[in-house]
């Protein structure tokens, strides 16, 4: 091969090389979306975002169910302060599970007054190993954590493991920059109220579905959560009872790992009068919508549903 053919096959592969790029590279994320993702007991995401509507891509790449709930820290309050709190909800349970009464009232007189402060919004919502959902909210500026309370072995995942170290908690600085990320539209919204869930608009289906949750009205249980909302898959008569028994973490086997039933995502608490989404792909078949709440099925908020086989024709 002569000098002018090697010097013209030199700028084909450079020219290409420059077109298609390198085969690891990937594009960086649109403006609005965040991908987090859950590996053994930890977090990885990014450490500051800017504002507005924002997708979180939820990637459970562990062996253990996982969810992702976002808290707004009230002002002064640091991620070491709420690392403490986490201390104190751990002792409050291994009181629980000991049954000692007095040491229950001192774990919860722990709590800091500025526990009922902590503003609840929202994030992707339980995903069983190995699955990925999706959870879209609108967060204004401000310091946020990203914690799953899961439990293995009655320990919470959020429990620091050690001086210094924290639990499965992510610390978020969301800021004043815009991320100017349009609102998401939906195929089917679902109103939670107190008393339960109802699909006031459109429907679910076969495929890839967006559900805007309207949090019409919101309340606070004994066990420090609210309403929520997340997709179960229900293959067996006795799944929705088996659940019923596992959302409320105060209990020995609540929240405890592995979870009774394949769950899909949800979006966890948001304040009365706002809302935001959930996308999630869905096969043929039956499922529920459950709240994270102590005995849901007996306060109303859990809601059965089955998707039928997608018309060849549409």
């Amino acid at each position: 091969m002569n000098a002018n053919r090697l010097m013209g096959a030199w700028l084909t592969s450079c020219l290409f090389f420059m077109a298609v790029g390198p085969a690891n590279a990937t594009s960086p994320p649109a403006p609005g979306f965040v991908e987090l993702r859950a590996v053994g007991k930890t977090f990885e995401g990014p450490s500051a975002i800017p504002h507005g509507w924002t997708t979180f891509r939820f990637v459970n790449a562990s062996p253990m169910v996982h969810f992702a709930l976002i808290d707004r820290l009230p002002e002064g309050v640091t991620v070491e302060d709420f690392n403490g709190l986490m201390v104190a909800f751990q002792a409050a349970m291994d009181a629980m599970n000991s049954g000692d009464a007095e040491a229950i009232e001192a774990a919860f007189g722990r709590f800091p007054a500025w526990v009922g402060d902590l503003a609840r919004n929202g994030g992707p919502g339980f995903l069983s190993a190995g699955m990925t959902g999706e959870a879209t909210v609108y967060l204004e500026p401000g310091q946020y954590v990203i914690e799953c309370y899961v439990k293995s072995d009655g320990i919470f995942h959020t429990t620091p493991p050690g001086e210094g170290v924290p639990g499965m908690v992510l610390p978020l600085t969301v800021s004043e920059v815009p991320n100017g990320r349009a609102e998401p539209s939906a195929n089917a919204t679902v109103t939670i109220r107190n008393d339960g869930f109802e699909l006031t608009d459109g429907a679910l289906n076969t495929g890839r579905n967006t559900l805007r949750v309207e949090f019409a009205e919101q309340q606070a249980f004994p066990s420090f959560v609210g309403n929520d909302i997340h997709i179960m898959r229900v293959d067996g008569a006795d799944d929705i009872a088996r659940a019923d028994g596992w959302f409320d973490w105060r209990l020995p086997a609540g929240l405890e790992d592995p979870a009774p039933v394949t769950l899909l995502g949800g979006l966890n608490d948001l304040a009365a009068g706002e809302h935001g989404y959930i996308t999630v792909d869905l096969d043929a078949g039956d499922y529920a919508l459950i709240a994270e709440v102590p005995a849901p099925a007996a306060a109303g908020l859990v809601l059965p549903f089955s998707v039928g086989e997608a018309d060849p024709a549409e």
